[in-house]
């Protein structure tokens, strides 16, 4: 039998009633329904914090609930190592740059070096092979290779190769008295975002001129007046065109003297990778910060009114006992 309750005040006779007017057993389960309502409304929202989505769809919101967030999931470090295959310990080259490639593990990003100044850098292609140009000083230069994931975490060492890079009779064109060095092997950003890139000229004979080519058919020409650190900055306006989403970043300089120099670094434009993930709503979050509050305080009224019902009734009792 379906009961109904009925909230009409009752005729006062006088006499107490043997039922309280209010159902509070009523009144209980509803409140702790809404309660477990609230508990799995936090309880979602804690999981879908701690778990990535990368589409609002995915997430179940749309544009006006959602904010941008930046995620990167940590790669394992590299377990193969870079191993050039080219030049060939013992070769001589009279010119620079010279292009240095081998094998690698697929997604790193491989760092090549001479004498343990890194020289160039570039992403190992889907095949397991890198290529890359780099700047030899005159006399003996030892080259290495070494793979890394995007936390920077070296992989295992592969072999070295020692060439000769010979100095012809008058001339200049050699970047032994003019290098460029960078303290960043590769930068990440979406795409939009400004990057910023820090570059050294070291030796020369100033001024010297820089020429940059972002690797999306744009590029820049910077003066500098002194050799040291300076800073060139771009914003991509699309996803990189390369393997995961990368372009070359080839800069090149040359000084007073006629000395040039040349350094090829990679930068990573991904949108998958970088600022597109997105985590549950301010506004659901926010709703539920007020609705706790409110539960509690619900909850609280519903113990008081029965307490003070239970009061009333007791001193109500003692009073009629007084007057028989």
């Amino acid at each position: 039998m379906l009961v109904v309750p009925r909230y009409s005040h009752h005729s006062f006779t006088g006499r107490l009633r043997q039922h309280r007017e209010t159902s509070y057993g009523l009144l209980l389960f509803l409140v702790a329904a809404c309660g477990l309502v609230i508990v799995s409304a936090t309880w979602s929202q804690k999981a879908q914090a701690g778990a990535p989505c990368y589409s609002l769809s995915s997430c179940g919101l749309d544009g006006s609930e959602a904010y941008a967030v930046s995620a990167v999931v940590p790669p394992a470090r590299p377990n193969k190592p870079a191993i050039i295959t080219s030049p060939s310990s013992g070769q001589s080259f009279s010119t620079n740059p010279v292009t240095v490639s081998g094998t690698c593990p697929d997604g790193s990003l491989v760092k090549v070096f001479t004498n343990g100044i890194l020289v160039g850098s570039v992403i190992c292609s889907p095949s397991d092979k890198f290529s890359v140009q780099v700047d030899l000083v005159i006399g003996q230069n030892v080259l290495t290779a070494f793979p890394f994931n995007a936390n920077d975490q070296q992989g295992p060492a592969g072999n070295s190769v020692t060439v000769t890079l010979t100095q012809p009779p008058g001339g200049p064109g050699f970047s032994t008295e003019l290098l460029l060095q960078s303290v960043d092997y590769y930068r990440g950003v979406p795409p939009g975002q400004q990057v910023d890139w820090p570059i050294t000229i070291v030796g020369g004979q100033a001024p010297y001129a820089v020429s940059v080519d972002w690797g999306d058919g744009t590029s820049d020409v910077v003066t500098r007046l002194a050799p040291g650190p300076f800073t060139v900055s771009h914003t991509y306006n699309m996803a990189g065109t390369g393997y995961l989403g990368t372009f070359p970043l080839i800069i090149r300089a040359s000084d007073a003297a006629g000395h040039t120099a040349y350094l090829q670094l990679t930068t990573l434009v991904n949108p998958d990778m970088f600022g597109t993930a997105t985590a549950t709503s301010k506004a659901k979050g926010n709703v539920l910060l007020v609705i706790w509050p409110l539960w509690i305080v619900l909850l609280l009224m519903v113990i008081s009114f029965w307490l003070g019902e239970r009061r009333e009734k007791h001193i109500m009792e003692k009073r009629l006992e007084a007057l028989a």
